[in-house]
């Protein structure tokens, strides 16, 4: 058995950093990889004293599932009435109505945020709806939860509403380490493709830095300025540049989704994409919606709203006016987001391509090592193109 989790294999760790939370002695701390730039926990044998919390409380040893959930998710076609805000998140702008929600009961708000150099990504609070924006939108890269926990728990301790966003195995985590299920807490995940690593993140940035010629000051992951199925990436600099690219054309998205180089290995075999959900509300981009008249701007985004939880069905009716929707099934939402419950898999070339990130820039790299579709994918695609156009989705 293991004494502690130092003991365990990379592969046994999503990241999540409950252990270093839950660790009354201060022993656990968190460092790089290597190759990947993923953390992981490092463990002090001096101050270590062998009680086994951080072994018992890791939600990848031991598995988390709630049991005061729906057997079958309300699911939901939604998006928010406000314009601007379905534009500035990645689908339909729910999450950001959940944090109005949540900020006008006075409540917290913790979900991810870019670091202020665009290089890494943590999890912070919001309290208003300025510091809501920030939190808004794909990152694209594993955030930093170290310290979220306890804070998450002294929130709750104060009967301060939160309404806490991340990925499945980081949901799971919270559970995990409060070790209960408090009223005034409302949880929220996503359709988890899979994480990036924090050294792709800073090597892209670097990059594009490189590129441009100046410090990056804004970037955006999903850029829908040319519509929510057409959507590109971002990023503005101090000299005043910017830049755009389409998805298939900028390098993080395609080191991303043509051969998942620079995920994590518990990625691979997560063992969080399975229903039902332990999160009380799961969003997404509902891929593959057809168009319907009760949605008449399909292309500023639309979220796929799954309600786990009694808690998260009340909740989204809270949200009143402020957003729109229909009813629609598990199976619409299958559709188009098969990593609901299943994992990905990953390049054979991925450590290669890991290895070259530390001489070669990011976007040579991922040009070498990027898994290139073959005849029947690009047909494929060629058709999924046309018939977007001829239905009036693309």
């Amino acid at each position: 058995m293991a004494r502690n989790v130092a003991d365990f294999a990379r592969k046994d760790c999503n990241g999540c950093e409950v252990c270093g939370d839950i660790c009354p002695a201060g022993a656990v701390s968190f460092v790089p990889d290597e190759l990947t730039g993923f953390m992981y926990p490092a463990v002090d044998a001096g101050k270590c004293t062998a009680c086994g919390l951080c072994v018992r409380h890791c939600p990848q040893n031991s598995p988390v599932r709630r049991e005061n959930v729906f057997p079958e998710a309300e699911v939901w076609a939604m998006w928010s009435n406000d314009d601007g805000t379905r534009l500035l998140c990645t689908s339909g702008g729910i999450f950001r109505e959940l944090g109005r929600k949540a900020v006008s009961l006075g409540g917290a708000v913790v979900a991810c945020s870019y670091t202020e150099d665009f290089r890494g990504a943590y999890h912070t609070i919001a309290l208003t709806e300025d510091e809501l924006v920030p939190l808004c939108g794909s990152k694209y890269v594993q955030s930093s939860t170290e310290g979220i926990y306890r804070r998450v728990r002294g929130l709750l301790g104060e009967y301060t509403p939160v309404l806490f966003v991340g990925t499945p195995c980081q949901v799971a985590g919270l559970y995990s380490f409060l070790g209960d299920d408090p009223d005034n807490l409302i949880t929220a995940d996503f359709i988890c493709n899979s994480i990036n690593s924090p050294k792709s993140q800073a090597k892209y940035i670097e990059y594009l830095e490189d590129e441009y010629g100046a410090r990056c000051v804004f970037s955006r992951a999903k850029d829908k300025r040319h519509g929510w199925n057409n959507f590109g990436s971002s990023a503005k600099f101090a000299n005043g540049k910017e830049y755009y690219a389409p998805r298939n054309e900028d390098a993080r998205v395609v080191a991303y989704h043509s051969g998942h180089l620079f995920i994590r290995d518990s990625c691979l075999g997560c063992q969080y994409k399975t229903l039902p959900r332990n999160a009380d509300i799961t969003l997404a981009d509902f891929w593959g919606i057809e168009p319907d008249e009760r949605n008449p701007k399909l292309e500023l985004g639309t979220s796929a709203v799954m309600a786990n939880s009694k808690k998260g069905a009340d909740f989204l009716a809270a949200l009143g006016e402020s957003v729109s929707g229909y009813r629609k099934t598990l199976a619409d939402v299958l559709r188009g987001n098969g990593n609901l419950t299943h994992n990905v898999t990953r390049s054979n070339r991925s450590m290669e391509a890991f290895r070259a990130l530390d001489t070669m820039r990011f976007d040579r790299v991922v040009d070498r090592y990027r898994t290139r579709p073959g005849l029947l994918q690009r047909v494929k695609s060629r058709i999924r193109r046309v018939i977007k156009r001829l239905t009036g989705r693309g």
